[in-house]
Parts: structure tokens; C-alpha cells; sequence
């Protein structure tokens, strides 16, 4: 196989590419370092078919520039952004860490480690909601856990999808998001809030603490319409041999209400709700 072109490549002056990292349905990402300072960056072009015309790539600068004020502790950085050779790029904290999905693969989690990181993962989300962000793809392969000693933290990352709430430049009508993890709305192609990523992040939580999704099916359409049609089964019915407080039980089945407004309103009453059970 040939080598990645873009390895050596220089950005701007400030950002070498050293090696390819993974690839996603949103882009290629890079491991890079920013030049003089030998500190480690990821890079993160984008697809082509994800800015394919003029008005895309404005979304992309404004989304970048929006989620470059997400200075918070569980949420990944990003540092800068450009084009290179028509590429639209990101520019992100390097975090040495594995994703949340690569923990839930390797052991179980408690439910006091689920709900440390799910408190975490509320967090983060609160801090882009204040800065009109919406994730809107809140799933385990988008929170990276990095230890410092016995503390774990939760970092989000890609913001890739996420829109300005009150930018114009919102899409209508087109189902955003990883199936699995998508709110009733989001599924029907209608314009997504807060509660909707209250809504992922419920459903991340109810998978740490039962270890199993939800809803699964072979059709992500099928999955889709049990977000919203089939009431969400019971911790006891998803894993009876967890002991699983129903106060908690209660807490994340409200994060997962079909109607937006039966929801939580916020991420960080869904928190404090979290907090409650925990007395």
C-alpha cells in the first residue's frame, strides 16, 4: 500500500502530519505535532461529500469557530481550523486515551463508574449547550476516557455534526446522528435541542449501566422506529442481574421520553437528577 499523501504534510506553518489515525464516516483523522512547540495535535480533514459546495464549507468554518470556545475540561478542544488544497481540516487536542466503547468492551462498569462518567459526559454537553452547540451525536466512540492515576475523566469529541441553535444554516428533514444513539425527533428529521442530546446521553448511560443498548435490531430504520414507538424496557428486563436502584432507574428512563417536553430540560438537571440518587 502506498503512503498516505498527506504524511509530512505541512499546515499552515505550525502543524506537521505524522501519521493517519482512523477513519470515519465525517473524515480522516491524523495524528500531528505543532512545529517548535512539540506538542501533539489531531487533525481531522473532512470528507469531501461533507463539504461539497460553497454554503458547506461556511458551515464548517462557523461550526468550527463555535465549537474553538469549548474551553471545558470533558470536552475535546479545538485549537484551529483551515483548508488545505480544498480540504476543510480541524485542528484538535491530541488526547492519549480509548473511547468509551473500547472501556465498555474490556470490562464491565459499575454503576458508580457509569455514573461518575455519565455525570462527566452531562457536563461537557452543558458547556456546549451554553454556547449554542448541539452535539446531536452523542454515542460511546465520541467520548474518550483518559486516567490520571485512579480519576478517570470523559472528554466529547467530534463536533462535526453539531449546528448553531439559532443558525440559519440548519438542515430540516434529514435524519442526523448514529441510530442506536437518536432521539425520537432526530429519527423523524426534525431540528434537534438540548433535550435531544439529553436523549443520547440517557441513552449512553442506560447502556453503561445494563451493558446492553436500548433498542437493537439488524435495520437502522427499525431501530429508528423503536426510539419511537416501543417503550423503553426496564433495567430489570435489560439486565436482571445488575442491582439497579429504581430511583436511577427512574432518573434515566426520564432522560429517554419519546416527547422532548417529558424530558429533562437541560443537561445539567439531568445531572443534578443523577446527583439526587446517589444521597
Amino acid at each position: 500500500m502506498s503512503q498516505d499523501p498527506r504524511i509530512g504534510a505541512v499546515l499552515q506553518d505550525r502543524y506537521r502530519i505524522v501519521s493517519r489515525v482512523a477513519e470515519g464516516a465525517m473524515g480522516v483523522i491524523y495524528r500531528g505535532e505543532r512545529i517548535g512547540l512539540e506538542r501533539a495535535v489531531a487533525i481531522k480533514f473532512l470528507h469531501e461529500s461533507v463539504v461539497a459546495n460553497p454554503e458547506s464549507r461556511r458551515r464548517f468554518e462557523t461550526e468550527a469557530k463555535a465549537a474553538s470556545r469549548l474551553g471545558h475540561p470533558n470536552c475535546v478542544a479545538v485549537i484551529d481550523f483551515g483548508i488545505d488544497h480544498d480540504a476543510p481540516y480541524l485542528v484538535m487536542d491530541y488526547v492519549f486515551g480509548r473511547t468509551l466503547r473500547d472501556l465498555q468492551h474490556e470490562e464491565p462498569v459499575t454503576v458508580g463508574r457509569a455514573l461518575d462518567l455519565g455525570r462527566q459526559i452531562l457536563a461537557g454537553l452543558a458547556h456546549a449547550h451554553g454556547h449554542g452547540i448541539i452535539h446531536r451525536d452523542v454515542k460511546p466512540e465520541n467520548v474518550l476516557v483518559t486516567a490520571d492515576g485512579t480519576t478517570e475523566h470523559a472528554r466529547i469529541l467530534d463536533f462535526g455534526l453539531a449546528k448553531l441553535k439559532d443558525a440559519a444554516t440548519i438542515t430540516d428533514g434529514v435524519a442526523v446522528g448514529t441510530p442506536s444513539y437518536m432521539s425520537p425527533e432526530q429519527t423523524l428529521g426534525e431540528r434537534a435541542d438540548a433535550r435531544s442530546d439529553v436523549y443520547g446521553a440517557g441513552v449512553v448511560i442506560y447502556e453503561l449501566l445494563t451493558g446492553v443498548k436500548p433498542f437493537s435490531s439488524k435495520s437502522p430504520f427499525e431501530v429508528m422506529r423503536m426510539h419511537r414507538d416501543v417503550p423503553v424496557p426496564s433495567f430489570a428486563s435489560s439486565a436482571p442481574d445488575r442491582a439497579i436502584a429504581a430511583d436511577l432507574e427512574a432518573v434515566v428512563l426520564k432522560s429517554l421520553a419519546k416527547d422532548p417536553d417529558a424530558r429533562f430540560p437541560t443537561a445539567v438537571q439531568f445531572a443534578s437528577a443523577l446527583e439526587r440518587t446517589l444521597r
